[in-house]
């Protein structure tokens, strides 16, 4: 007994050795470097058998596809089955691993003819958008009208902030059962039973839950004020809930600062013009486009945050204005508003509009067309206004000149205005192609008197074609 006992050690440890042997000695065949599988060789169950790597990938990825899934109900009666599974799996990393991985098992092939039979994870990378809606579309998942799952919650419409309650939902997470199907299709599982409980969702928050309840009380203690912005007949208050967002989640009815910019931001970007293109219908009919005007307003985001982090902490209701970093004439007006110059170069017209009525109306002659020296086009704004004014520039020849003017209002710079041109007889017509002025706005002296009475300083001046 002791010699069979030793006989049978020695055979085991020469076993061994031998093994170990054919394993070094196979680590330096061409076999082992190389991206082809033997006969013999079974991934996952599936035949590989006389394959390269990528060839052995698409058949195991093909035949774990073509398995269906049949899910069941909990007294095992059939449901739905799952078929044409289109996934893609990550083996191709894993499988050129397999001689690396498992080197005695590819030896004993090799040398041997043994049969090598390995396991791979079948890891889902992606799926078909059918695929996945052929699963969820499951009639058993869709029966008839269903109820959401819904947490109770304060209700912010409501300025009694009532609590709503909670509901318990009849409709099934499609989601989860689709990622449990694709739990099975990873490890080869052909059989699901499916219980109802597992997928439908129960309220995570109830109406008695002590967090809801402060909440509640938070709500009605801060969240009655109302913050407006006062932009015309575009008037702007926050609602309730963005105002909740905007305080402190320890709900200390503190603003949060971070929050507060934000919400500013969007506010200056929803209501800011300068520099934005703009179209719009003028009162005169016309449809005008106006690119890049300096014009308009712009919201000082700074300054206004912490104006609205102080309107926040007061909890008193506050209307007024965003603070401006630059502001328009009158009103706030995401286009011109309805106060204005409106100056057609090409009818040669002048129209003055206040409160959206036409006050004044004049011909004029604009910058002459063949030298040059047209008036500028967009929106502009009467920057200045003086009497007795003496300009001087150069002519187009290069000459200089002095002109006397009774009234003079300036749109652009100290260069550009709208100004009396008692040199001139008539207005109007062509005149402005061959003898039309260095760029002003020339009007008859009539008339100017009048416009420069009406005009305020700010108004904006609207010139086009």
């Amino acid at each position: 007994m002791k010699k069979f006992a030793i006989f049978m050690v020695f055979l085991l440890c020469a076993c061994a050795v031998s093994i170990g042997v054919m394993t070094h000695c196979y680590k330096a065949t061409d076999d082992y470097k190389s991206n082809h599988l033997r006969a013999g060789y079974i991934i996952n169950g599936v035949r590989c058998y006389d394959m390269d790597y990528d060839t052995a990938v698409k058949t195991v990825s093909d035949q774990w596809n073509a398995a269906d899934i049949l899910v069941t109900g909990t007294m095992d009666e059939p449901l739905f089955t799952v078929k044409n599974i289109d996934c893609t799996y990550d083996i191709a990393k894993k499988l050129p691993k397999i001689k690396k991985n498992h080197p005695i098992m590819a030896a004993l092939n090799y040398y041997l003819n043994f049969p090598a039979s390995v396991r791979i994870p079948m890891h889902v990378t992606s799926y078909t958008k059918k695929f996945k809606e052929d699963v969820t579309s499951a009639e058993f998942l869709n029966l008839g009208a269903v109820t959401e799952t819904r947490d109770a919650y304060v209700d912010l419409k409501d300025p009694e902030f009532p609590i709503v309650k909670e509901v318990y939902g009849s409709k099934p997470d499609t989601e989860k059962f689709f990622q449990d199907i694709l739990t099975c299709i990873e490890i080869g599982q052909t059989v699901f039973q499916y219980r109802e409980e597992d997928y439908i969702a129960v309220p995570e928050v109830k109406s008695d839950d002590p967090e809801l309840l402060a909440y509640q009380d938070f709500c009605r203690q801060y969240l009655h004020q109302k913050i407006t912005y006062d932009l015309g007949e575009d008037s702007y208050t926050i609602p309730t809930k963005k105002l909740a967002k905007m305080m402190r989640k320890d709900l200390s009815g503190k603003a949060r600062r971070k929050a507060v910019t934000a919400f500013v931001a969007r506010i200056a970007e929803r209501y800011d013009n300068v520099g934005k293109n703009r179209k719009f219908k003028s009162l005169t009919g016309k449809t005008i486009t106006i690119e890049n005007s300096d014009y308009g307003w712009s919201v000082d985001q700074e300054a206004e945050t912490e104006q609205l982090m102080k309107d926040i902490r007061s909890h008193e209701d506050v209307s007024r204005e965003p603070v401006w970093a630059t502001r328009g004439y009158g009103d706030y007006s995401l286009n011109i508003g309805k106060t204005y110059i409106d100056i057609d170069v090409s009818r040669q017209k002048l129209i003055y509009f206040r409160d959206g009525e036409r006050k004044f109306t004049s011909d004029v002659v604009t910058g002459c067309r063949n030298t040059g020296t047209t008036t500028p086009t967009g929106l502009f704004s009467i920057l200045n206004k003086g009497r007795n004014i003496v300009l001087k520039g150069r002519n187009a020849n290069g000459s200089k000149y002095t002109s006397f003017v009774n009234y003079w209002m300036a749109f652009l710079g100290s260069s550009y205005g709208i100004h009396d041109a008692s040199w001139r007889s008539s207005f109007g017509g062509d005149i402005w192609v061959s003898s039309g002025s260095h760029g002003c706005v020339n009007m008859p002296p009539s008339k100017m008197p009048r416009l420069y009475d009406l005009v305020d300083y700010g108004t904006p001046v609207i010139i086009h074609y």
